[in-house]
């Protein structure tokens, strides 16, 4: 009996500790995909807007497809039987894929400002960064 109760916090607290990295990983990936689209927006286009403004701008609005699609499919990929022990290069591949699904999506919502090809890139581009930040969040906090 003492045996299955010294057993279950460790099982909660593993899989707490598992659910606080991805969701802290939800809430810096926009932040960072806010900076890199604004550092392109900065270089390519000459733009009337600053820098924070562009990061903030970017960060809520792609918070809910970090939270309502990266933040499901980040925790499939590596807790799946399937994917879990796939070496990275597959890993980002994967989550480059469900990106760019993301962003045809996203082009539904910002079809008359962006086209559908620009979308999928973005998709792609943030599901990268969030692979990025959910190792780097993985390296720091296990």
């Amino acid at each position: 009996m003492s045996l299955h109760n010294h057993e279950s916090p460790t099982a909660y607290k593993r899989v707490f500790d598992r659910l606080a990295i991805y969701v802290l990983a939800v809430f810096l990936s926009p932040v960072l995909f806010g900076a890199c689209l604004a550092l392109y927006s900065m270089a390519m286009v000459d733009d009337s807007w600053g820098f924070g403004p562009t990061v903030f701008v970017t960060a809520l609005y792609s918070l809910p497809f970090f939270a309502l699609g990266a933040f499901p499919v980040s925790l499939y990929i590596d807790s799946s039987v399937r994917t879990k022990q796939s070496p990275r290069w597959i890993k980002s591949l994967l989550y480059t894929g469900a990106g760019s699904i993301a962003g045809l999506l996203s082009a539904v919502q910002f079809g008359d400002m962006f086209s559908i090809p620009v979308m999928a890139l973005y998709g792609a581009v943030g599901a990268l960064v969030h692979f990025g930040v959910v190792e780097l969040v993985k390296r720091l906090f296990r």
